[in-house]
């Protein structure tokens, strides 16, 4: 005679299952779409300057 899987019931053995992030993404609400989220926080240092053309040696003897 067969016995069907599961139908011995379960066995708690202590293992504590972890919980896992999920894979999908949270859905946000128009406001937050439309307007940004007024939490975010810009990591960003400084905004991007190019760098000036450095002068040589004669020409900061010559431009005081």
């Amino acid at each position: 005679m067969c016995i069907p899987h599961g139908a011995m019931g379960s066995v708690d053995n202590g293992y504590v299952k972890e919980e896992r992030p999920r894979k999908s993404v949270k859905r946000v609400s128009q406001e937050v779409f439309e307007k940004g989220d007024p939490n975010f926080v810009d990591e960003r240092v400084k905004p991007y300057e190019p760098q000036k053309k450095k002068k040589g040696l004669l020409e900061s003897l010559f431009s005081s």
